[in-house]
């Protein structure tokens, strides 16, 4: 599966794209059968002020579930994308034991009348 990778106020440079491919791509490897889409959309907020504002934002489809979106700010562009990438894992790791827990408390077993 491929990553979206879309940016904003910079241009995308060969060592984030890889830096991005390394940290989402065990995630999006592991979870390969349930992701549909990942799509990444990184920021520079503030431009050339400082402050906090390298935007990560993560968009992940999942197959028949809510669409999971994490956003990460920092100093950092590749912390913010570290965090996020993080976080997005731990998201999508929930939402799949939810659902089978969902699904195995539905489970109602046939009743046989004798």
């Amino acid at each position: 599966m491929k990553i979206d990778i879309q940016t904003q106020n910079f241009s995308l440079t060969p060592a984030i794209k890889k830096h991005i491919n390394q940290h989402c791509g065990t995630m999006i490897h592991h979870f390969s059968n349930h992701i549909i889409n990942v799509h990444i959309h990184l920021s520079d907020i503030n431009g050339s002020k400082r402050g906090k504002d390298k935007r990560c934002l993560v968009h992940i489809e999942l197959h028949r579930l809510p669409t999971i979106i994490i956003e990460n700010t920092e100093h950092d562009l590749y912390n913010a994308i570290n965090k996020a990438s993080h976080r997005a894992q731990r998201a999508v790791r929930k939402a799949l034991e939810r659902k089978q827990t969902r699904e195995r408390h539905s489970y109602t077993p046939a009743v046989h009348s004798y």
